[in-house]
């Protein structure tokens, strides 16, 4: 990842830290497909996945990757800390394999004291390939690409954006995706993220997914120092 004075570079090289994600095995997760937008809330599949989705509670997977300097992460079942002091970028979080659409609720800390960061959930889908953030928190990123719309959710209008990225890292190797990126006009560092909002809303735009692979809650850094504690539940 490369620093976010220009937020898409950062969020193009946030592709790159995806190379060392630890799943834990004793935590097993049901599996589901991806949500089907034509299939109405009381579909019988949709009930049925919906009971699925509500059952998973405990997380699964790490996702931690630095280039260098000082990143001390501790990840545990949800939850993790994580303190900084460095020139380089990661990109460090708790969550699951596979993602869902059900609610995130993330708590804690958030204290950047130099540099760039953000606080969001993060996550990929394959078939279309695309690399996605709900951003709840962020410090001093701008942002580049198509300022798609908004999306209110969880007491917060969210500005919609996409992104193209050419032959860039991912987790299926160098290749072109879109960035599909909703980030908060009031920034906060606990709530529940309404998932299932921010997807519906991309489709609206023309912005699909695919089949979701891992989601996290994630922090992310660039040339800086700080600390976060962060719990994460749905």
């Amino acid at each position: 990842m490369v620093a976010i004075s220009r937020f898409a570079v950062a969020l193009s090289a946030i592709t790159g830290t995806l190379a060392a994600p630890t799943d834990r095995a004793d935590a097993p997760v049901q599996k589901r497909g991806p949500y089907n937008f034509v299939m109405g809330p009381d579909h019988p599949l949709m009930l049925a996945r919906r009971n699925l989705t509500m059952s998973r509670r405990s997380t699964n997977y790490d996702q931690d990757y630095t280039t260098g300097g000082t990143v001390d992460f501790s990840p545990a079942s949800g939850e993790f800390y994580v303190s900084w002091d460095t020139t380089d970028d990661f990109v460090v979080g708790v969550g699951w394999q596979p993602g869902s659409t059900a609610p995130v609720t993330h708590g804690g800390s958030f204290d950047v004291e130099s540099g760039l960061a953000s606080l969001s959930l993060y996550g990929w889908s394959t078939n279309p390939l695309v690399e996605y953030y709900i951003i709840d928190d962020e410090v001093d990123m701008s942002q580049s690409g198509t300022q798609k719309g908004t999306v209110y959710s969880d007491g917060s209008t969210y500005t919609i954006w996409e992104n193209q990225r050419v032959n860039e890292p991912s987790i299926e190797g160098t290749s072109t995706f879109n960035q599909y990126i909703s980030i908060r006009d009031s920034p906060r560092v606990s709530g529940t993220i309404t998932v299932e909002n921010h997807f519906q809303a991309w489709a609206d735009l023309g912005m699909d997914l695919g089949t979701l692979n891992f989601q996290v809650i994630a922090v992310e850094s660039w040339d800086g120092s700080g600390n976060c504690y962060q719990t994460v539940s749905n």
